[in-house]
């Protein structure tokens, strides 16, 4: 019996990953480094850490990729700053209060951290249905290791076959899974894996599509 749904947020509840692709193009600009689309693909759903890494893999040793971290940050919190709108994912916000409202145990599991994560959720007013957020402060290993999906289901005192989660990313999927949680992936950017298709309880388009199946999803 599902007792507590957990969910990723960049990219599956709030359509952030265009403005951080956006900020990225822009920092990398300022050092005419050219910030493309499928490097950015390789840096979703993990920890800024392993984002860095793969970014100094790909423009080499001479690059200064803490600074380009830096600015990109400088750059997103300048938007926030200028009240620059954070979409919803189409059914998110309706999908979080479905659950509170049935009475389950809402949790927030994301490899951001933990200054973004609890401004957007004030910001788009929706904190108030969560019992609990993890993010990567909270943790050692980042998406896709288990740990922060393990911490959240110790923190609200659930095992992990209790838990629904909804993630977007490849690494999130596989964290959630490898965590041995019933897992449900929306994909944004990436496409789900082999793995992930063979290994995830179901695949949604969108959190608009979730409902016909609640009964299973719940059970």
């Amino acid at each position: 019996m599902i007792t507590t749904v957990i969910f990723d947020m960049d990219g599956l509840l709030f359509d952030t990953e265009r403005i951080y692709f956006d900020c990225y193009q822009k920092a990398a600009a300022e050092d005419g480094l050219d910030f493309t689309y499928e490097l950015f693909e390789s840096c979703v759903g993990i920890s800024r850490a392993d984002a860095a890494n793969f970014i100094r893999q790909h423009f080499g040793p001479r690059a200064d990729i803490e600074k380009m971290h830096a600015r990109t940050g400088e750059i997103f919190e300048a938007y926030l700053a200028a009240n620059g709108e954070v979409h919803f994912r189409p059914g998110a916000k309706e999908a979080v209060e479905f659950f509170y409202h049935r009475g389950l145990k809402v949790a927030l599991a994301s490899s951001n951290i933990t200054r973004w994560v609890m401004y957007l959720l004030e910001k788009k007013d929706i904190k108030k249905y969560f019992s609990s957020v993890t993010t990567s402060d909270d943790v050692s290993h980042p998406k896709p290791d288990p740990e922060v999906y393990l911490k959240t289901a110790q923190k609200l005192g659930v095992d992990v076959s209790e838990c629904l989660v909804f993630e977007d990313s490849v690494a999130g999927a596989t964290a959630a899974i490898t965590a041995r949680m019933r897992t449900c992936v929306v994909p944004q950017i990436k496409q789900p894996t082999q793995y992930i298709r063979e290994n995830a309880f179901k695949i949604y388009h969108s959190l608009q599509d979730i409902y016909p199946d609640m009964d299973e999803l719940l059970s």
